[in-house]
């Protein structure tokens, strides 16, 4: 199946992650693709809300960069031993995604720790997470004390490629570190079924929400031309060209 959409001029708006500076991106929305194109859009750089998918091409700045992980290079540490074991009482689930009020409530007191924009209407919310239905790579990892949901993470999973859309969670339990612990189990998971990669969204270095992305190594950056590079190795050590 070839790519079906329509692509809109570029956009430019106020930098949603660095204060003062303009964003230019490149958009279109999708009305059908399949788990191929998906992982090529993945490779070259675009995410997605819903049916719009979208990347930076600010030019000079270039300070969201695309960062994804080698699964098959990745061999858990000490550290992420000693999380798995203290977050032993919680479940994680891969599931078919089912919007809900709950995880909406979820969603919103979790948002309330940024600036940025919030999804401000249940519909909108649903739309930018569980949609369009004919997307079939979408998943979540659902994290759960008992009966309670700790965390979410939207992802889309492919045979080749699992990407971290949006991960939110119950401030309350911060002490088990959810993000972190969510991610060291998309990993887990992308290992148990032979998955490639997994792509993590944009580090930003100069920002503080975004810049976390780096400890997961190895890992690997996009650069110019769209091209990826070897950035750290399983040890944190700069990988020489």
């Amino acid at each position: 199946m070839s790519i079906k959409g329509v692509l809109f001029h570029p956009v430019k708006e106020p930098c949603p992650y660095l204060e003062g500076k303009i964003s230019v991106s490149e958009n279109m929305r999708i009305d059908e693709i399949d788990d191929v194109d998906l992982e090529m859009l993945l490779s070259l750089g675009f995410r997605h809300f819903g049916e719009i998918f979208f990347r930076p091409i600010c030019g000079v700045c270039r300070s969201c960069i695309p960062i994804r992980i080698p699964v098959g290079q990745f061999s858990p540490s000490r550290a992420v031993r000693r999380l798995f074991n203290r977050n032993k009482h919680l479940k994680v689930a891969l599931e078919q995604p089912v919007p809900s009020e709950q995880n909406y409530e979820l969603y919103k007191q979790h948002k309330k720790r940024f600036k940025s924009q919030v999804f401000d209407s249940y519909d909108l919310y649903v739309k930018s997470f569980f949609g369009p239905p004919y997307f079939t790579f979408n998943r979540v990892l659902t994290v759960r004390d008992g009966g309670k949901t700790v965390a979410l993470t939207h992802l889309d999973v492919t045979a080749n490629a699992m990407s971290a859309v949006y991960c939110y969670f119950d401030e309350c339990y911060s002490h088990c570190s959810p993000g972190k612990f969510s991610v060291y189990k998309e990993i887990e998971i992308c290992r148990e079924l032979g998955i490639r990669w997994l792509y993590l969204g944009y580090y930003v270095p100069g920002n503080r929400h975004m810049n976390y992305k780096i400890q997961f190594k190895p890992n690997q950056l996009m650069r110019k031309n769209y091209k990826w590079i070897d950035y750290l190795d399983s040890s944190g050590n700069i990988v020489k060209p």
